[in-house]
């Protein structure tokens, strides 16, 4: 059975790096058809049974043999979340509710609604609602949003054009969540304790959420095995004291009664929690204990690990896509690791002052084990680790275990009691949030530590992957006489981070140079990239107060390539899909020079002339004089002197019309002075197109005078306007010029490096995983 369940879990897991979609590629086929060979049967059995279960789990979602629909459609279901709110907008999760369907997933829709009515979790609408896919924008160092919605089964977006009340059915746990929360909004630290007791996170702050990650003390929020293990053993510390004191008995009895209620309690709190990932780990593996404790039966923790990754796995095969699932069990991997790997330090003493030294010890072992293998964990899944979080957890792990969860559930489960007999009583729950307020003083004083937040770059990850496979292999291979020769192969794992280093002491200038053109929707974003500096083009667009592509795109993908230094930031024009960003940049990079004819931004014009950077030329050929609106864009076309790349903001027919008869002209009076230097110069090897390919722009004659090997169009997916139009790239392909669109393709890269011209796509090339496809999730029909 436990071969059964790792060859099961195996290639689960391995769904994270299979290239296609549907999820059975070759690579599972491969690896069991190895399995059969060397006769690991129940292994093999497992991976078979894995490989079928996540394709039915999947393609009972997608509906892949189903057009999209683009008209709208009703759809039933119940509230099962209110995501967000922005100004007049609420962004909620619905549970499709599909009458005729027995057995099967649970498919979810997000919907963003305008000036809703009093909406609350657990009611049952009528839905007429505009579909729409989820395909999200990818980019380097960005949320993959796509990814983690098809880990909450979220299928569909979708916007509410009208919905109709049927029914209010909230269960237990939502009703408990809407009398509590107002209850403790009041309180300083209410939005944690809202967290601890219902796992629902709603009034935690963005600001909050920061603080939380950069001290890296976020899991003692997060209900997990720490929360289910405390509240589980109070109740069967308590009851038994209680039982033995009141009801001597000599059988088990007692011993029966207390690990039943300690498991019964265990599960009530999983179900306040939510049943989230970590939470259904966690109390797998208390139930399986308990269970074997009472038939009396053996197991090894790492056999309850196995079987708690099985039966998560089973129940939901997409939860490997999310990161709370790889911190979950990574931390208790590390967690079991530690206490297999030092068992004298955990040998029990004999007095009370050696006990108190060996838990110091065992405490100690697993926290800094903890923060390093998380840490690497964290930088991989979000960029970045938090420096100070190994003594943080140290100073805070102890007092959430022996206070603070106690004091909350113990306060919830009082005002509970009070609110049945008709008042409420706060008086315990005022004193857990007293017990948080030195917590709350740690996350606030975080902000102003030194480095409370390291970023990492692509790059350096990789360097430490390298390093950290080296340091383990060198750590386990057998000390034999062949050990030198081990070694020395191994040495090779640390080469990358040595040469990393050289760079460090004396840098190494390249020819070589890349443009980005990033994925920020219906907007545009360029990054030039060369020797670690870069040059924007255009910032996306921002909504609101607290959106911006900028933010969400743009600076965490300079983080994830290092590039540490912007020295220009060019504004085409004023839209807000290509300025909207621009606040935010110049706020992070107060020394780039800003480049722009947009009033309110001082800088350089855009005036025609020419500014040498990193060896490149940048030549900025329009507008001649400030014009307004998409004609008075920033034309700039950079050359390293053998290739070239053209980016040309919104401009229209008529900026496109001037630039060649100036282009003419120029031709004309350099054929008399017999000066060639600056003939063509609209010819580019790459063309960002105009305006995202409306049909305003790209005319047959601009085309022929670029005469690009690939145009890439800026363009949303599936966008409103309809951007590329079809006529316009039909343009470029009748000349045999290779297109790529960011809507469909993601972040798109070009690496310039003497004559050749390499082209990477984020969901081809840079990522190219099943789940990052654009495939039929999303594809909605009328359930009814």
């Amino acid at each position: 059975m436990n071969r059964f369940m790792f060859g099961f879990s195996a290639i689960l897991l391995s769904a994270m790096l299979w290239p296609s979609l549907p999820p059975v590629s070759y690579i599972p086929y491969l690896v069991v058809g190895a399995l059969i060979l060397y006769r690991k049967i129940p292994v093999c059995a497992g991976g078979l049974f894995a490989m079928a279960w996540l394709t039915g789990f999947c393609l009972g979602l997608s509906r892949q043999d189903l057009p999209v629909l683009q008209q709208p459609i009703q759809v039933r279901g119940e509230i099962i979340s209110l995501v967000s709110r922005n100004s007049d907008w609420l962004s909620l999760d619905i549970s499709v509710i599909k009458p005729n369907l027995i057995l099967g997933p649970n498919a979810k829709l997000r919907l963003t609604w305008k000036d809703p009515p009093e909406v609350d979790v657990g009611q049952v609408w009528q839905f007429t609602l505009m579909p729409k896919r989820i395909a999200s924008v990818l980019n380097q160092g960005g949320y993959n949003e796509q990814k983690q919605l098809i880990s909450q089964h979220v299928v569909g977006k979708g916007r509410v054009i009208e919905a109709q009340l049927l029914a209010v059915s909230p269960s237990l746990r939502n009703e408990l969540i809407s009398a509590l929360t107002p209850e403790l909004a009041s309180l300083p630290q209410g939005d944690i304790l809202l967290a601890l007791l219902m796992g629902d996170k709603q009034l935690i702050s963005k600001v909050r959420w920061q603080a939380l990650r950069q001290t890296g003390t976020g899991h003692l929020v997060a209900i997990s095995g720490l929360h289910l293990s405390v509240i589980a053993a109070w109740i069967y510390t308590c009851l038994l004291f209680g039982l033995s004191r009141l009801v001597p008995h000599q059988s088990r009895r007692n011993i029966t009664l207390a690990l039943v209620a300690a498991g019964i309690g265990a599960a009530f709190y999983a179900y306040l929690a939510g049943f989230g990932i970590s939470t259904q780990r966690a109390l797998v593996m208390i139930l399986l204990l308990m269970l074997l404790s009472l038939l009396k039966r053996f197991s090894t923790a790492w056999e309850r690990l196995l079987f708690a990754l099985f039966i998560v796995l089973l129940l939901d095969p997409l939860a490997c896509l999310s990161a709370g699932f790889w911190l979950s069990f990574c931390a208790l991997g590390i967690i079991l690791y530690t206490l297999e790997i030092q068992p004298r330090a955990f040998t029990p003493a004999s007095s009370r002052g050696a006990r108190l030294r060996t838990g110091m010890m065992q405490f100690w072992a697993i926290q800094w084990r903890l923060s390093l293998g998380l840490g690497l964990l964290q930088a991989a899944l979000f960029g970045g680790v938090s420096v100070h979080s190994l003594w943080m957890n140290i100073l805070a792990v102890p007092w959430f275990s022996f206070v603070v969860i106690p004091l909350a559930m113990a306060g919830f489960v009082c005002w509970w009691l009070g609110t049945t007999f008709g008042f409420s009583w706060l008086g315990l729950l005022r004193l857990s949030d007293w017990s948080l307020s030195p917590y709350a003083q740690l996350l606030d004083i975080s902000q102003q530590l030194p480095a409370h937040w390291l970023a990492l770059s692509d790059s350096l990850l990789a360097l430490g992957f390298y390093a950290l496979v080296g340091g383990v292999l060198w750590r386990y291979v057998p000390k034999h006489k062949n050990y030198i020769a081990w070694l020395s192969l191994l040495s090779l794992l640390f080469m990358p981070a040595l040469l990393f280093c050289m760079t460090l002491w004396s840098p190494v200038q390249t020819h070589r140079w890349a443009m980005h053109l990033l994925d920020v929707g219906q907007g545009l974003a360029v990054v030039i990239e060369k020797n670690g500096r870069g040059v924007i083009y255009d910032t996306g667009a921002a909504f609101g107060d607290d959106f911006s592509y900028a933010e969400r795109v743009i600076l965490p993908f300079l983080k994830a390539k290092g590039i540490q230094e912007i020295d220009y930031i060019v504004i085409s024009h004023s839209d807000n899909d290509h300025a909207g960003g621009a606040p935010v940049l110049i706020e992070a990079y107060p020394k780039a020079w800003v480049i722009t004819d947009v009033a309110g931004f001082s800088g350089q014009d855009c005036r025609p002339r020419q500014i040498q950077w990193q060896g490149l030329s940048f030549n900025l050929l329009s507008p001649p004089q400030v014009l307004a609106g998409n004609n008075g864009s920033c034309v700039v076309r950079i050359d390293d002197g053998l290739q070239s790349l053209l980016l040309t903001g919104d401009i229209e027919k008529q900026t496109e019309a001037a630039l060649l008869s100036r282009e003419l002209s120029v031709s004309r009076e350099q054929s008399v002075s017999g000066d060639l230097s600056d003939l063509n110069e609209l010819q580019s090897d790459v063309l960002v197109a105009p305006h995202h390919g409306s049909k305003t722009s790209s005319t047959e004659d601009f085309i022929d005078a670029v005469a690009p090997k690939l145009v890439l169009f800026p363009a949303g997916f599936a966008n409103r306007y309809g951007f590329p139009k079809s006529t316009v790239v039909e343009r470029y392909q009748r000349r045999e010029i290779r297109s790529l669109t960011t809507g469909s393709e993601g972040q798109i890269s070009v690496i310039f490096q003497q004559s050749e011209l390499e082209v990477k796509t984020y969901r081809g090339d840079l990522a190219p995983f099943w789940y990052n496809s654009l495939f039929r999730f999303g594809d909605l029909i009328n359930p009814e």
